[in-house]
């Protein structure tokens, strides 16, 4: 494993994933299930991943 892959841990699904693959993670139908099952509607939520923003945050500095 190269030094600079980063894990992270889905907390929809509860699985270690690598940063690279995030993006295909949260497009998977499992996660889609997952996060439809603990999700409730609310207008002033986001349907943006928390992975994603955290990882988009590196991308602005």
């Amino acid at each position: 494993m190269p030094l600079n892959t980063l894990n992270l841990r889905c907390n929809i699904c509860s699985e270690e994933i690598e940063e690279k693959e995030m993006e295909n993670h949260v497009n998977t139908q499992q996660h889609k299930d997952n996060k439809s099952k603990i999700s409730k509607i609310n207008e002033n939520s986001s349907d943006i991943s928390v992975v994603k923003m955290w990882r988009d945050s590196f991308s602005n500095n």
